[in-house]
């Protein structure tokens, strides 16, 4: 009995080392084209300079915070509608 668990831990593990790679590589492929299609530049240019001035964590917070309400007022100006005088 033990012979069949252990033959059945290493088609497992096997399985799991063969897959896995695969299974990570499309879930870093998806999230390089989800980031390319959806994100703005303004939002990749704050996380690079994020990820290159760390200690600067709340700086980059609040200009993320500022051009996430930039881009809100902007949408929310493009929809007014003209009442008259």
């Amino acid at each position: 009995m033990i012979l069949i668990e252990l033959m059945l831990a290493l088609t497992v593990a096997l399985f799991l080392l063969l897959v896995l790679p695969v299974v990570l590589l499309m879930a870093g492929i998806a999230g390089v084209v989800l980031l390319w299609v959806v994100a703005p530049v303004a939002v990749v240019a704050l996380v690079a300079f994020w990820l290159i001035f760390p200690a600067f964590h709340s700086t980059a917070a609040v200009l993320l915070l500022i051009v996430v309400a930039l881009f809100l007022l902007e949408r929310r100006s493009k929809y007014r509608v003209y009442r008259g005088p």
